[in-house]
């Protein structure tokens, strides 16, 4: 087996903290199972802190021999990764990509390209465990709601067709050479752009493959560790499905207009079925917290899709994640 080049990309705004401890677990990976490839870094920074700048000079000068840091000054999470992937080194093979709040286990590239090798999949696909701060209450913790993907323990090591983020993923790099294969742009306030991406490259043929052994370790603050904060995110989730759908199943204004009602009855039957979850819950075990607050955002995401349906998308980039 040939040592491969893997290019590491990273999307950042007003985490330095984040950045600096995830450059250092990147810094610290090891290879036992595959050649040690050639690692180099793409830092995009929305924010154009120089704290973050001086950060990846600094890595760049003690462990990265190819670390590129980009301002990208367009506001929202589809300029900065597509300013990732616009900037990868020549001959780069695979593109790993992960997020400022994540730090990455030691052997996280060893266990991605070792499946990779294994499957010969086009997308290799990790499970992202959340780790809370202390206080965080143990409804959310035990609510699975930031498991990324949700309930990844039925998958198995190298099973086929998990759902892929960019928050734990390898890619091969001859992919994003295909045109128009980028983030949209008219997702970048609201999220949803990695969905759009990875099922357009699923729907073009291109395999995926699950590595069970390749963890990644996501902080969650406390600021996230809230009831309104969980809403406004299955609301966000929500609020994108529509634009998603139509951009990769319809073509024409016939399949339009059947996607249409059925998107907004099954919209309408999350909210009726979120409704019954949670009156149901109250009168079962009203201190049962995490049934009820997952019961809770269906009904959001319920009300997302609905008013994505009008194009009124949710605009969470505009804060960032906190």
């Amino acid at each position: 087996m040939q040592a491969s080049t893997v290019a590491v990309c990273i999307c950042t705004y007003k985490r330095p903290a984040g950045l600096r401890h995830l450059l250092t677990c990147l810094a610290s990976q090891t290879f036992t199972d595959v050649p040690a490839p050639k690692i180099s870094v793409i830092v995009a920074d929305n924010e154009g802190n120089p704290e973050s700048r001086h950060i990846c000079s600094e890595f760049r000068r003690k462990h990265f021999r190819s670390l590129t840091y980009v301002y990208e000054y367009r506001r929202g999470i589809s300029y900065a990764r597509n300013a990732c992937l616009d900037n990868l080194p020549a001959k780069t093979d695979f593109v790993a990509m992960i997020d400022d709040d994540e730090a990455p286990d030691v052997a996280w590239l060893n266990h991605l390209l070792l499946a990779q090798s294994r499957s010969d999949a086009d997308v290799v696909v990790g499970p992202t465990f959340p780790e809370f701060q202390k206080g965080t209450p143990a409804w959310i913790r035990d609510s699975g709601f930031f498991l990324k993907p949700e309930n990844h323990s039925r998958f198995t090591d190298l099973q086929a067709d998990p759902p892929a983020a960019t928050c734990n993923v390898l890619v091969n790099a001859t992919i994003f050479s295909t045109p128009g294969l980028r983030f949209d742009p008219k997702l970048a306030l609201s999220g949803g752009e990695d969905k759009l991406l990875f099922q357009d490259i699923k729907l073009r043929g291109y395999t995926f493959v699950w590595a069970a052994n390749a963890k990644v370790t996501e902080f969650i603050s406390r600021e996230r560790a809230t009831f309104g904060y969980m809403w406004r995110e299955q609301y966000r989730r929500g609020s994108v499905k529509y634009y998603v759908k139509r951009r990769l199943k319809v073509s024409n204004r016939l399949k339009l207009f059947v996607l249409v009602p059925k998107f907004l009855a099954r919209a309408m039957a999350n909210i009726l079925a979120g409704c019954y979850g949670v009156v149901t819950q109250l009168l079962r075990d009203r201190e049962d917290r995490s049934a009820l607050a997952l019961s809770a955002f269906v009904i959001a995401d319920g009300i997302g899709s609905i008013l994505g349906l009008l194009h009124l998308k949710s605009r969470h980039y505009l804060r960032w994640k906190p």
